[in-house]
């Protein structure tokens, strides 16, 4: 992704905002770490397209409905229920979430950043939102798995093309210099 993209979507974006044809929210949350650990029946998970761990930092790109009770859902002192959206509907509430653990700590403090991307059926942008801080404070407790900071809130308007919107987030520990690729697919039905 690079300053063009960010530049076309900068311009694009006004005129969107205007006939509400599209809304792209970052809400900003601070939340205390959850338990869980990168395990599926007790094992250790395998990599996925939407789950990857390098060198002990691992994240996972969820896409939900509703974001607002999977953050409330995820604030509860129990291990929270994660139902990721695969299918979509005109006028719901989306949002993309990235799950971590594992951050390298430098006097304590993470340094972790996150490119988002959705790509429309037609592989053309959809939008696009670079450099987000994913965690920049103290470090979650390991192995405890962690709501990244940076979360992506939409909907789909009547306008939107039906089909599969590719999901990708870039995810960096930049305290470990460690920078891998995530990807997870929505479906927007008619």
């Amino acid at each position: 992704m690079n300053m063009t993209n960010s530049a076309t979507l900068s311009k694009q974006a006004l005129p969107l905002r205007k006939t509400s044809i599209f809304l792209v929210l970052f809400v900003w949350i601070c939340v205390g770490a959850a338990l869980g650990q990168w395990k599926s029946d007790d094992k250790k998970a395998t990599d996925s397209p939407e789950r990857k761990s390098v060198n002990g930092f691992g994240a996972h790109l969820v896409a939900v409905k509703e974001p607002r009770d999977f953050i409330q859902e995820w604030l509860k002192p129990e291990k929270p229920k994660i139902k990721s959206a695969e299918k979509a509907k005109r006028g719901e509430s989306l949002g993309i979430f990235v799950l971590f653990a594992g951050c390298k700590q430098v006097n304590g403090v993470c340094n972790s950043e996150v490119d988002y991307a959705i790509y429309k059926p037609d592989g053309s942008i959809f939008v696009e939102r670079n450099a987000q801080p994913l965690w920049k404070k103290q470090s979650p407790p390991t192995p405890n798995i962690q709501l990244g900071s940076a979360i992506l809130a939409f909907s789909f308007a009547k306008n939107h093309p039906s089909g599969k919107y590719k999901i990708k987030a870039k995810v960096r520990d930049l305290n470990a210099d460690i920078s891998f690729e995530l990807e997870n697919e929505l479906e927007l039905k008619d």
